[in-house]
């Protein structure tokens, strides 16, 4: 016994499995488009990946390739960002709520990220292509933060 192949042009949906009429829009299930999105969809993820950012712009741009530095401020907090919601959250909670905290670290990177954009275009840090990548990574990374602060509902 042959089968043969389905007709019509290539991609077509088979007449056997149906498919949503023509011209209908196509509705998606949000919770399946973020199926894989892990922690990063909440605002408390933001800021941690945020966080997690400035840590790597340190450690690439200020350590490794000794161009573009950044706040000692700035890092501390991203620091707090990444570690505090991998802590144990009843001994986090013991000392303030989780979600406050993160909210304030998220303004502060914010905050610090904006200053130090008006700084370095004021006094000219940014003259060779380490210090533009380091900054941009760094303003989006601020951004980032920002968004997820607002997110946090306290």
């Amino acid at each position: 016994m042959t089968t043969e192949p389905p007709s019509g042009p290539p991609g077509d949906i088979p007449p056997s499995q149906p498919g949503p009429p023509p011209g209908m829009p196509v509705e998606h299930d949000d919770a399946a488009v973020l199926e894989g999105a892990g922690d990063f969809t909440s605002g408390e993820g933001l800021v941690a990946f945020a966080g997690m950012i400035v840590i790597a712009v340190w450690v690439i741009f200020s350590i490794i390739l000794d161009e573009y530095y950044i706040d000692w401020l700035m890092l501390v907090l991203a620091v707090a960002a990444v570690a505090l919601p991998r802590i144990d959250r009843d001994k986090v909670e013991e000392f303030h709520p989780l979600a406050t905290l993160m909210k304030l670290t998220g303004y502060g990177i914010a905050l610090i990220a904006l200053v130090e954009l008006i700084s370095n275009l004021r006094y000219g840090v940014l003259d060779n292509l380490g210090d533009i990548l380091g900054g941009l990574v760094t303003y989006a990374a601020g951004v980032m933060a920002f968004v997820g602060a607002r997110q946090i509902k306290i």
